[in-house]
């Protein structure tokens, strides 16, 4: 087992309060971008996405596409296996295909099935990604979850730097208190050296994820320094759950994925659907 795999599993077992974030994908690659009638394959799957390292995911409860004219699809998804390479092991996850019939913008859309997090937490993950299909096109960007963030600024074309506004909304109002936290989807598993450190040499874990407070009406701003994806998530309590014999406190977990494009002509390559993105 490799060092730093082991050491992720050691923190795992003795420090769960430390916020490494699990977190449910749902992206495209090489970006959310598509055209007319062109297959377009999606990945859903589970990761700490900061680190690069990724885990398994139970089948998802619902995943829809929300599409230009308001109406719904249901995209058939099949198991596939995504590569850990923390530990050298396969992961379970998820993939679809879908050919856009209509111009215009589309909105993914995904709830998981209940989760035990290592917190000792039960997680409902509710999780949104804008997919772009050649023109523009008006829509509200809302998947209707209990918590979702609302775009104020349009949720794909950002370059680097690119500056991002929206509005946190539980049940049906604005979200008062909380915050929310920023983190880009690293496109290689990070070893030990590669991470970054604070002046004493200790892994610096602030600098991989940025946390914004919201305003009194649920309002925020973040700004994302690199290229690929990122994904901005909020939580609350939502009372608690039965989960096996035990009730634990439940959390819903929203997940919105934004994409931003490189300077340059060169593309990410997500080293962990390779092969299995063929």
């Amino acid at each position: 087992m490799p060092f730093l795999g082991l050491l992720f599993l050691l923190i795992f077992s003795f420090f769960p309060e430390i916020s490494f974030g699990y977190k449910v994908f749902l992206i495209s690659l090489p970006d959310n971008y598509g055209a007319l009638k062109k297959e377009k394959i999606f990945y859903v799957g589970a990761a700490e996405p900061a680190f690069g390292l990724i885990l398994d995911l139970k089948t998802p409860k619902n995943l829809y596409i929300l599409l230009p004219n308001g109406t719904t699809e249901k995209p058939t998804f099949l198991k596939t296996e995504f590569f850990d390479r923390s530990l050298n092991t396969k992961r379970v996850g998820y993939k679809f295909k879908f050919s856009p019939s209509n111009e215009g913008d589309h909105l993914l859309c995904l709830e998981s099935d209940y989760t035990l997090l290592r917190d000792k937490t039960v997680g409902k993950f509710l999780v949104k990604t804008p997919f772009h299909v050649v023109k523009e096109t008006y829509q509200k960007n809302l998947c209707n979850f209990d918590l979702e963030i609302k775009p104020y600024t349009r949720p794909y074309g950002f370059k680097k730097h690119g500056v991002f506004w929206g509005q946190v909304w539980y049940q049906n109002k604005p979200l008062s208190s909380g915050e929310v936290e920023v983190e880009h989807f690293s496109p290689v598993f990070l070893h030990e050296e590669d991470l970054p450190k604070d002046s004493y040499g200790q892994i610096n874990y602030p600098y991989l994820k940025n946390k914004v407070r919201l305003s009194k009406n649920g309002f925020f701003v973040v700004s994302f320094e690199h290229p690929g994806w990122w994904v901005i998530t909020v939580k609350v309590r939502s009372g608690e759950k039965t989960y096996g014999n035990q009730k634990y406190p439940l959390y819903l977990i929203h997940h919105l994925w934004i994409y931003v494009f490189s300077d340059k002509k060169e593309q990410n390559t997500y080293e962990y659907f390779e092969p299995y993105s063929k």
